[in-house]
């Protein structure tokens, strides 16, 4: 489904696209701020339209006065602090399709499927959900039989509910990219501006030579070019085979059978207005979309190893290779960074007593209720091995680090573990460290921080258990000396 979110803050349409995904609708998104951007995004027949309702050079009122004018087919719902009970049925009074207020997103979903429901656009494109690889020949079975193991692994996920495996999901999904070298100024300007309304990504090469080199370099789903000579060259790449590639023709016939001839696998007018464009852009939104799914299947054909199977955490092996990320990333911005570890307190004392089929449901909902409380496709967490577990918070202080884990220590101790008849009382220590304005490029940092949140969580331990202990590299580092 595609969205076009009338939105000034980014987080915001983050966390909305966030939670439509956890509530298992998948979906592309552009974001707009302005109204021109707001009429442009127009053109690519969005499916749905969601809006805030006020914005610094725009607001959701007028957003959809414009697209009852033009575009009634299309749902709108308003997503907004600030609308009010008034207007908001004002505006279901004049055909928008719901109104969610920003604090209860988790009711979105169903406002949207309902919206849809009622769409006459969804017959309107029926023909444009088709399968991708329709017609194609038999060397497409591999790709559709990862796209099957995709959906396998997808329902799997969405039975077993897990914030934890989800956060990890949405934060590895990959994004494919068009390659835009096109020679004619005017021209390639209007494609940069009219392609990312069809949500692909672009990746501008100035000549031929750099075009070549982004190609060598990655893997592009899509080229638009007016260049002939490039087509015939990017063939050649062992990349370049796998790239649809469009010739961005003036009209000349005999141009655009020579760009057929040296490769090209389509050709689009290069004046992008009309609807015979928008049928070209559709076309390369699927095969991008395609090329998304192939990576996805790809890339989840190792979620295994990386999800450890009792608690759908990430495995150890998947934290050490991230976290050094995480810091690199928070150095290089500039940014905050925390890390808490967690232990539960006596769990050997609760195999004993219960046994390990109690033990196995008790780390599962440990990790669940601990899962329930970060941020979705932001924050995330491994199993750091037996009952110890690490939780990464980026952009996160310490004071705010301190208070989630006193925040998550509570989710744990306030409600006892219950199986059947029993009930089980459980309780976590935590250490945290964080650091307010990570900066250096020191290699061992993340394992220095490691260091510290783990003595922090064993002083926790040696002070009665139960309770939030703050540390830092400092400290961790005379003890050592």
């Amino acid at each position: 489904m595609q969205l076009l979110i009338v939105e000034d803050n980014v987080s915001d349409a983050e966390l909305t696209v966030g939670q439509l995904r956890a509530d298992g609708i998948e979906c592309t998104w552009t974001r707009v701020a302005t109204e021109d951007a707001f009429r442009d995004a127009l053109l690519s027949a969005p499916d749905l339209i969601i809006s805030d309702c006020t914005l610094p050079h725009f607001d959701g009122v007028s957003a959809f006065s414009i697209a009852a004018a033009e575009t009634p087919e299309i749902p709108f719902v308003f997503v907004s602090g600030t609308l009010g009970d008034e207007r908001a049925r004002e505006a279901l009074k004049h055909g928008a399709a719901g109104y969610i207020a920003k604090g209860d997103r988790e009711h979105l979903a169903q406002t949207i499927r309902t919206a849809l429901g009622r769409a006459s656009s969804r017959h309107r494109r029926a023909s444009d959900r088709s399968p991708l690889w329709a017609g194609a020949d038999a060397g497409t079975g591999a790709a559709q039989h990862l796209l099957a193991r995709r959906k396998v692994l997808d329902e799997t996920l969405q039975q077993r509910d897990s914030p934890a495996m989800t956060s990890i999901m949405l934060r590895t999904a990959p994004s494919p990219a068009a390659l835009l070298m096109i020679e004619a100024q005017l021209t390639r300007d209007r494609f940069a501006k009219l392609l990312p309304l069809a949500n692909l990504e672009i990746d501008m090469a100035r000549d031929v030579d750099e075009a070549l080199e982004r190609l060598a370099d990655r893997v592009h789903a899509l080229m638009f070019t007016d260049n002939i000579d490039l087509i015939r060259r990017a063939r050649q790449l062992p990349s370049g085979e796998a790239t649809h590639i469009v010739f961005v023709s003036s009209g000349r016939l005999l141009l655009q059978s020579d760009a057929i001839r040296a490769g090209a696998n389509d050709s689009v007018s290069s004046d992008p207005r009309g609807e015979h464009f928008w049928t070209h852009v559709t076309t390369a939104r699927r095969i991008a979309d395609f090329a998304a799914s192939l990576q996805l299947a790809v890339r989840d054909n190792g979620v295994l190893s990386t999800i450890d199977e009792l608690t759908s955490a990430g495995r150890r092996h998947y934290f050490e290779q991230q976290f050094p990320r995480e810091v690199e990333r928070a150095a290089r911005l500039g940014r905050p960074l925390a890390i808490l570890m967690a232990d539960i307190d006596d769990f050997k004392g609760i195999n004993d007593r219960h046994g390990h089929q109690i033990g196995d449901q008790v780390l599962k909902e440990f990790c669940h209720r601990i899962g329930d409380g970060l941020r979705l496709g932001r924050d995330w967490i491994a199993r750091f091995g037996g009952d110890e577990f690490a939780v990464v918070l980026p952009d996160t202080t310490a004071s705010k680090a301190c208070a989630v884990a006193d925040r998550l220590c509570e989710s744990i101790r306030s409600e006892t573990f219950t199986d059947q008849s029993r009930e089980i009382s459980v309780t976590a220590s935590f250490g945290v460290c964080a650091l307010d304005h990570v900066s250096g490029s020191s290699s061992d940092l993340a394992e220095r921080m490691v260091r510290a949140a783990d003595a922090a969580l064993y002083e926790s331990k040696r002070a009665g258990r139960n309770r939030v202990t703050a540390g830092c590299i400092a400290d961790t580092e005379e003890r050592s000396v």
